[in-house]
Formats: structure tokens, C-alpha cells, sequence
């Protein structure tokens, strides 16, 4: 087992955790996992590129990752997604075998399984249960898509940020999580703007008291104000 047999009973609850797995039986599981290879990868890492994914699919254990395209002439960035555990990637090169031209960079330490794609296309013939679960999953991830871009098209930066922090925000401590440690670069990346256009309405959103923003820390003190910029 290319990930080692100490590691086996981990990766086999992990599994289990992920709602893509929930229906697979622990034979299938196992033997996915005799054909899967466990990699842990540095912060800021971009050894994934579009030429590995097209041979290899790969399931995130635990860390945070992000794809996204850039233009090379000004190093503007645009993130599609940020992936964390129980993600998967590439979805589309592994369902119609065509590269993927996008860019992928670990955002903290990140360990992922990799499986060689004709492994996994193989595995999933004889696990239809899979197909579904990674179906739903799929409609999910182009829904968000879908919505995103419809809001990029549509609203201005303001809305944009607004909705952004909304879409991450716990409630009961009115704290950003998952996105709390990004840089602004990645944030406006997600919005589709610059770092200094962000930092622009950021700073308007602390004027007006809505935020309180500390090194890589976003509180939320005026909800209510919050919600009204994101028009909802």
C-alpha cells in the first residue's frame, strides 16, 4: 500500500467522514487506498499543476488550497475556489480527460491522496454509488460558481466584499472563518478586484463601523450594516 499500512486505519475514517464516501464499502475503500499516495505539502506550495491533474485526482486530507487563473502581464489574480479537507480535485479533468488550465497553490500545510486518474475511473465503474455522491458534489461547486459570476458581472466591489464576509461569517461569534488568514491579495482575488481597491472599502466598511479588522482578522460589529451593503 503506497501509503503505508500505519496510516490505513487514519485515512479509512477520514473516508468515512466524506460524504462523497458515505455509501462506499470498507473493501472499496481499501482498495482505493492501495492505489492512492499520500503527499504533504508545504504552505505556498504549487507543485499541483494542470499537467499533474490531468493524470492524477487527488482528495485534500487536511489544509487549505486554492485554483485560480492569473494574468501574467499584470499578476492580477482571480481565485475560483478555495478547497479544504474532504475536497477534491480536478472534478473536470477527471470526468471528460481534457486539461485544465488553471493553477493550484497550497494556502497552509496540506496533505492530499493522489490517485492516478485511470485508477480512479477504473474504481469508480465498479463503485456507481461514487459517481452520484460526485455528481452532487459537482452541481454544487458549478452552482456557487454560477452565482459568483452572476455577482461579478452584475455588483460592485462593495456588495462583493459584503457578500464575501457574509458567506463566511459565524453567527454566534460574528468572527470570519475559513477566509480569516488570507492575504488581501487573495481576498480581492476572490472578488475579482486588486489589493488596493479592496483595501479602499475595507477601510470604508471600518469608517462606516461595520468591521474591525486586525492582522489577518476580520470581526463583524455592525451586522445589520453588513447586510445592508450586501443587499440582503
Amino acid at each position: 500500500m503506497n501509503i503505508g499500512l500505519e496510516k490505513c486505519n487514519y485515512y479509512s475514517e477520514v473516508f468515512k467522514a466524506n460524504k462523497l464516501f458515505k455509501n462506499i464499502s470498507q473493501e472499496s475503500i481499501n482498495k482505493l487506498l492501495r492505489v492512492s499516495t499520500a503527499e504533504l505539502l508545504p504552505k505556498n506550495s504549487s507543485h499541483i499543476n494542470e499537467d499533474r491533474v490531468l493524470y492524477k485526482f487527488h482528495i485534500i486530507i487536511s489544509g487549505k488550497l486554492k485554483i485560480y487563473n492569473v494574468n501574467s502581464e499584470n499578476n492580477r489574480q482571480f481565485i475560483l475556489f478555495i478547497l479544504k479537507e474532504n475536497d477534491v480535485f480536478d472534478t473536470i479533468s477527471l470526468l471528460d480527460g481534457n486539461n485544465h488550465h488553471m493553477y493550484y497553490e497550497t494556502l497552509e500545510a496540506t496533505e492530499v491522496l493522489s490517485i492516478p486518474v485511470f485508477k480512479m475511473r477504473q474504481w469508480m465503474k465498479e463503485n456507481p454509488e461514487f459517481n452520484s455522491a460526485l455528481q452532487i458534489y459537482f452541481t454544487n461547486q458549478m452552482r456557487i460558481l454560477e452565482s459568483h459570476t452572476i455577482d461579478l458581472a452584475l455588483e460592485n466591489v462593495p456588495t462583493l466584499l459584503a457578500r464575501l464576509l457574509m458567506r463566511h461569517l459565524n453567527t454566534s461569534t460574528n468572527k470570519i472563518e475559513f477566509i480569516n488568514n488570507l492575504s488581501h491579495d487573495e481576498l480581492a482575488g476572490l472578488i475579482g478586484t486588486t489589493r488596493a481597491v479592496l483595501n479602499r472599502h475595507i477601510q470604508d466598511f471600518k469608517e462606516m463601523g461595520i468591521l474591525k479588522v486586525s492582522r489577518k482578522n476580520i470581526e463583524i460589529i455592525d451586522l445589520e450594516g453588513l447586510k445592508k451593503q450586501a443587499k440582503s
